[in-house]
């Protein structure tokens, strides 16, 4: 085996932290494998990057449940125990390539945003908003029922074109 080659096994291809993603990534473009490994490389440290951020996600959820008023050192409030349970079950139900680019935060106003780098969705008690730059158009919408079908519909929405 040559330096510049991976060898495929049944165990996971690389344990890189989600900081080496690109530098893997660059290594990949540059060697002389063959496209088959390339993709598999790719596929399997995408896949294990997302599933590193949706485990992040959820042990953070469980900080955030424990949060009490004032938590931001001002007026803050706590989260709802609906809106924590609305968002574990969130998580359960979506994979992690779909939430891969994706963040989880407390708002101040005890509800839940859901942010990545060009969206963003308010998840409350009984509603959510959400807002996209998408293909140099925004998209989004205010006051909409809040109901697991439309919120992971909204983020494969935004996944797709945002």
């Amino acid at each position: 085996m040559e330096d510049n080659e991976i060898m495929m096994a049944s165990e996971p291809v690389a344990a890189y932290a989600p900081t080496m993603f690109d530098t893997v990534i660059r290594y990949l473009h540059s060697s002389h494998m063959p496209i088959e490994t390339k993709r598999a490389v790719y596929l399997q440290l995408q896949a294990e990057v997302a599933d590193e951020n949706l485990g992040y996600m959820k042990r953070r959820l469980k900080e955030f449940a424990g949060l009490k008023s004032g938590w931001d050192g001002e007026d803050a409030q706590p989260l709802l125990p609906e809106t924590v349970a609305f968002v574990e079950k969130l998580l359960r139900s979506c994979n992690s390539l779909e939430l891969a680019d994706w963040a989880l935060f407390p708002n101040v106003n005890g509800t839940f945003l859901l942010q990545r780098k060009d969206a963003a969705i308010s998840i409350g008690s009984k509603e959510y908003s959400y807002f996209a730059e998408a293909k140099n158009k925004t998209i989004g919408r205010d006051h909409q029922p809040l109901s697991l079908e439309s919120v992971i519909s909204t983020i494969e929405t935004i996944n797709r074109y945002a």
